[in-house]
């Protein structure tokens, strides 16, 4: 604009000049500056016709840790573009966290060239940025065009690394000899027995136990015992009616610091999300650290709905669902109780944000000012 209005002033300036005083040399001028000024504009609709961008981001960084991105510009025309700039928008999808970049940048024709951003979250979640547009000026700066482009990225915003105090979940704690055996619900461990009892049709007669069938004088069945893979299910569901930093933020602290608690007690356990978007459920065993980054790195990418709460859901629909002696399931939202498909299936814990802090036999209610002194959170060097 300020271009503009000096520009304008020039040639009002020259005009008048060239009426006042008659002389050829500021009509010369004047005609002179409209010339360029109209090449200006045509150079200005020309430029930057055939110019491609894309973005590059880290795939993955800790919360609170400044992220370097890059945006690659290719230039495919002999039309250099002397001033531009571009707007990188990073959005948080977890939690509603947005901040816009700007870049200005020049390309000569048939170039390429590459400027670097900082980028900082608050929050953990899926950092989504995109260039869709970006504005092309003429060498005078006085005219502009904008041009689209379709430029996307995104990295996941890693928790920091806790662990949390596994008595709080349950008055005898979890440790790695109340699973081994998993002496409250059946199984099919071919190694441990869980109960004996009569024959039902329909039982497998590989479960008929011959020696004592043969001294009751009846058949009877050996019901197995879990297996350790099958001890727990963790279910985390970041669904939340409404955007809420905090409450999301503490759903995926909590989810992330269950599995390195269960992975520095060595207790086996298996993790499971639902991709929001595509509707597919998600579940590992986590053993190892890659196995933990991998889960996290897929429920931050993809996990939640914005329809409601989908992890269950989708868990329960899988062909011959796996069942489970114990599940835990996280959610931020305090009317959420999709725990209630899982009873019917093995022992539940639900962890959900709430107002005020409790703890039942099969519930907790942490708040999501205080979760991390209400759950004994410790930081993993």
């Amino acid at each position: 604009m300020k271009n503009r209005i000096l520009v304008i002033i020039w040639l009002a300036g020259m005009a008048v000049a060239a009426l006042y005083t008659g002389e050829y040399l500021y009509a010369g001028i004047l005609t002179v500056s409209g010339i360029v000024i109209v090449l200006s504009a045509i150079f200005c609709l020309l430029s930057g016709r055939k110019t491609e961008s894309c973005l590059h981001l880290p795939r993955a960084v800790e919360k609170q840790t400044v992220f370097q991105g890059k945006l690659e510009l290719h230039n495919r025309s002999i039309w250099p573009v002397f001033y531009g700039n571009g707007s990188v928008i990073c959005r948080n999808t977890f939690t509603g966290e947005e901040q816009t970049v700007q870049i200005p940048f020049s390309l000569k024709g048939n170039g390429t060239m590459q400027t670097a951003f900082e980028g900082k979250s608050l929050w953990c979640g899926c950092i989504k940025c995109t260039c869709s547009n970006w504005i092309n000026t003429d060498f005078l700066q006085i005219f502009h065009k904008k041009k689209s482009t379709e430029a996307e990225a995104d990295m996941v915003i890693m928790p920091q690394k806790h662990i949390l105090d596994l008595s709080v979940l349950t008055q005898e704690g979890f440790d790695m000899e109340s699973f081994r055996y998993a002496s409250n619900r059946p199984g099919d461990d071919p190694g441990e027995t869980y109960d004996i009892r009569e024959y039902r049709q329909g039982d497998s007669v590989r479960q008929i136990h011959w020696k004592l069938s043969e001294k009751l004088d009846g058949l009877v069945i050996r019901e197995k015992s879990y297996p350790v893979d099958d001890a727990v299910l963790i279910l985390a569901d970041p669904f939340l009616k409404e955007t809420d930093p905090e409450r999301a933020e503490a759903v995926v602290e909590i989810f992330a610091a269950l599995l390195q608690s269960f992975m520095e007690k060595r207790i086996p356990c298996q993790a499971g999300i639902c991709d929001g978007e595509s509707g597919r459920f998600h579940m590992e065993k986590i053993c190892t650290t890659e196995d933990y980054e991998n889960m996290m790195y897929l429920f931050l990418r993809h996990g939640g709905s914005s329809k409601g709460p989908c992890v269950v859901q989708e868990y329960l629909k899988l062909s011959g669902t796996q069942k489970f002696s114990n599940y835990i399931y996280i959610t931020g939202e305090a009317t959420d109780h999709e725990d209630r498909y899982l009873r019917e299936k093995g022992l539940v814990l639900t962890m959900r944000c709430g107002q005020k802090a409790g703890k039942t036999e099969d519930e907790i209610i942490f708040t999501k000012e205080q979760f991390r002194k209400e759950l004994g959170f410790r930081s993993v060097r």
